[in-house]
């Protein structure tokens, strides 16, 4: 990817063209023929479709199983919404709706993009970009993966100084991984991460299971952000630094049954039947299938075929598997039963 930090500013900003936001009582929201109608919103009289993602949390808000509400029939959809969105917020909150009689309604042009809370905070793309670049202003930090669409946006950046090789031939790459949603998919958070030159491979690694930084649209304290931020991106620098020793490591830690193991992570970590294909796939193209470093490599390998969610879900699962410091129970034992010889399990 030859895109540099000022591009991903303009991708961003040009994003940006034709959002909008509203503050709307729910007793003042309409479905009419599938599209959302409020008043002092929509001058052209046709209202605002609703992105797939925008539904499902209206349904949520209201107390309606998205899935038996994208089964109804269009007219039967509108008289299930109108319905719920006119009782009162207990009534609401009895049928499983997260309550609340005003929502923060997220659109771009005409298309609703998110439905949320009257307490949602703004911590958008564009202020998470601008915060960054003071943070990472006269460094080498260079753009090895970025996606942005209507729900998320991911940004991974490596520095080419603070690397390492695993093998011959075979450099890591210290990286930080920034994630955000504008429509309540997931909250702002900084990542250590590591890069695998040779095949663009990723791996994200937690702290004790939680990001170095986890900011949520609530109580967003713009003054403190910044400072955490920089602080963060400090941090996952050396975290990642750290981790790359251990990843190191594991092209000697040897897997006795590398078939085995995939089935075991597939079953530990409820796995597609295709995602396990794909990492069958991915460690037939590791020169050390047999060590717990082909194998990592052949999870992450496999996560870049996932979309961008699932992509860092697996990424961020992969860590574990040599991940030392984490000592929980179910990690340790999800290692332990790796690295057991079948002839040894149940002896």
């Amino acid at each position: 990817m030859n895109l540099t930090l000022d591009g991903v500013c303009d991708h961003v900003a040009k994003d940006d063209s034709g959002k909008h936001d509203h503050l709307v009582p729910v007793r003042d929201l309409s479905l009419q023929h599938g599209r959302l109608y409020f008043p002092g919103a929509d001058d052209d009289g046709f209202g605002f479709a609703l992105s797939p993602w925008a539904m499902g949390q209206a349904c949520t808000r209201l107390g309606m199983p998205a899935a038996y509400f994208a089964k109804c029939p269009p007219e039967l959809q509108d008289r299930q919404f109108n319905y719920w969105r006119s009782l009162d917020e207990e009534a609401r909150k009895k049928a499983g709706g997260d309550g609340g009689d005003t929502w923060t309604i997220r659109a771009k042009n005409a298309t609703v993009r998110g439905v949320l809370s009257a307490r949602y905070e703004k911590l958008d793309n564009r202020q998470l970009v601008n915060a960054l670049l003071p943070a990472l202003a006269g460094t080498d930090y260079q753009v090895k993966l970025f996606d942005l669409c209507d729900e998320g946006f991911h940004l991974r950046v490596i520095d080419p100084r603070m690397s390492r090789l695993a093998l011959p031939g075979d450099p890591l790459v210290v990286a930080i991984h920034i994630a955000n949603s504008e429509v309540g998919l997931r909250a702002v958070t900084i990542d250590a991460a590591v890069y695998r030159q040779v095949c663009s491979n990723g791996l994200l690694r937690k702290m004790a299971g939680k990001s170095l930084l986890r900011q949520r649209h609530i109580h967003v304290a713009q003054e403190a952000f910044v400072p955490s931020l920089q602080e963060a991106i400090a941090q996952a620098r050396l975290v990642a630094a750290a981790f790359i020793e251990q990843m190191i490591l594991s092209t000697k830690t040897v897997v006795p049954d590398p078939a085995r193991a995939i089935e075991i992570l597939a079953d530990a970590w409820k796995l597609s039947k295709q995602t396990a294909e794909y990492i069958k796939f991915g460690l037939l193209g590791e020169a050390h299938q047999e060590s717990m470093y082909g194998l990592l490599n052949a999870v992450t390998n496999a996560a870049q075929r996932l979309p961008m969610e699932g992509r860092v879900e697996l990424e961020t699962l992969a860590s574990i598997l040599i991940d030392t410091s984490d000592t929980r129970r179910e990690s340790a034992s999800l290692r332990q039963r790796i690295l057991t010889p079948r002839a040894l399990v149940g002896a």
